[in-house]
């Protein structure tokens, strides 16, 4: 078989191209600090990654859907927390108006009473994130007042509540709201232009018919036996405020399962696709060391040009 120059050139080349390829991956290897730079480079490899890739997402989501029930949470809270205040704040005038006959100071009661009811009110239809807190999947006013009692205008309020949920991992959903019907409590207040029962709240409209007790001085007793309806209220609002603490919690305990396999998650996809740095920095000495070698041998042993021979 006959060999010439021109085949000698062309082998170098190639052998010189291959020492120049495994070089070049060593140096991309190192600088990107990852051994599989495309799939064919480990099928197996690629196809754990993409798994591990697939569930690091899913907890990243499971993250902000905590992130988010939280919000839910803790608003709710503050605002029930404020009510239980507020319900203890009409207990300590409801047990003054019980003693108290002067008839300014049980107005002046009456009309403190009053803008309690208006101010629990307000945190019923209060929103989050543009969306009604106490609400549920209604939209805008939870309640309202209507020819002198409090209504619900949504017709559900009075039915079973609405249940917004979160997915907190894979197989684990929790609830994350409650209805202003929840801690309000409800009771009929009418009827509408069908003849159907109109639900209301039965706490604001309890407080109005104190305030109006306490006014109007007819039958003081009542302002007496408020004091039981008030403590049942309180009672109320308190098991929803245990409700939202225990959502709270198994919300917590999910975001640390969440944080701990996302870890686990990172740390065996570094495993996978990422390069050991030492053996990195090694294994591109090695190539260099290789290929400068396969440059000197091939200058040696390649013939000389024209050029070369006339120097």
């Amino acid at each position: 078989m006959r060999i010439t120059s021109e085949a000698m050139v062309l082998r170098s080349v190639d052998r010189l191209q291959s020492r120049l390829a495994l070089y070049e991956r060593s140096q991309t290897e190192l600088a990107t600090g990852r051994r599989i730079l495309q799939p064919s480079d480990d099928p197996a490899g690629t196809r754990r990654a993409l798994s591990l890739q697939s569930s690091l997402q899913g907890r990243e989501q499971e993250l902000a859907n905590i992130s988010d029930a939280r919000g839910w949470l803790d608003t709710a809270d503050t605002h029930l927390q404020t009510v239980t205040t507020r319900l203890a704040r009409v207990r300590d005038l409801a047990t003054q108006g019980a003693s108290d006959q002067d008839d300014n100071v049980r107005r002046a009661l009456a009309a403190e009473i009053r803008q309690i009811t208006e101010e629990l009110a307000g945190m019923a239809s209060t929103t989050h994130l543009d969306r009604p807190l106490f609400g549920g999947f209604g939209t805008g006013e939870q309640v309202r007042r209507v020819d002198g009692a409090w209504q619900f205008p949504d017709a559900r309020q009075a039915g079973e509540p609405d249940q917004i949920t979160r997915r907190v991992s894979d197989s684990e959903q929790v609830r994350i709201n409650v209805t202003a019907a929840e801690w309000l409590g409800t009771e009929v207040v009418g009827t509408d232009d069908q003849g159907a029962p109109v639900q209301g709240p039965q706490l604001l409209n309890f407080l109005e018919r104190l305030a109006t007790e306490l006014e109007t001085g007819d039958d003081p007793a009542v302002v007496g036996e408020s004091l039981a309806l008030i403590q049942t209220a309180t009672v109320k609002v308190t098991d929803t405020l245990a409700q939202i603490g225990a959502a709270t919690n198994r919300v917590e305990s999910a975001r640390a399962r969440a944080l701990d396999l996302q870890l686990t998650l990172r740390s065996e996809l570094s495993q996978v696709e990422n390069i050991d740095m030492a053996q990195g920095i090694m294994e591109l000495q090695v190539q260099q060391v290789a290929y400068e070698a396969t440059l000197q041998a091939l200058a040696k042993a390649l013939p000389p040009s024209l050029v070369a021979f006339l120097r």
